[in-house]
């Protein structure tokens, strides 16, 4: 299994957008890969791209940290 992550880019533009994000998940999950935007703008989410490449590499490998359970309790 080769892990594969989809990245929209320009993510800054918005305005501009000519494909919405459920279409980029959408043909992701066709894939079977992950989904995520990035802009070259944002430093922050470029680096976020390449920590999701890390942690599909570690899924694929069967060493990928547990994921968190997001619970709201009111």
């Amino acid at each position: 299994i080769v892990p594969t992550v989809l990245v929209g880019n320009k993510k800054d533009l918005h305005m501009e957008r000519v494909i919405k994000p459920e279409e980029g998940k959408k043909l992701a999950d066709s894939w079977g890969a992950a989904f995520m935007e990035s802009s070259a703008k944002e430093n922050e989410t470029a680096v976020e791209v390449f920590k999701r490449i890390i942690l599909e590499m570690e899924k694929a490998d069967g060493n990928a940290p547990p994921e968190e359970k997001k619970c709201v309790v009111m």
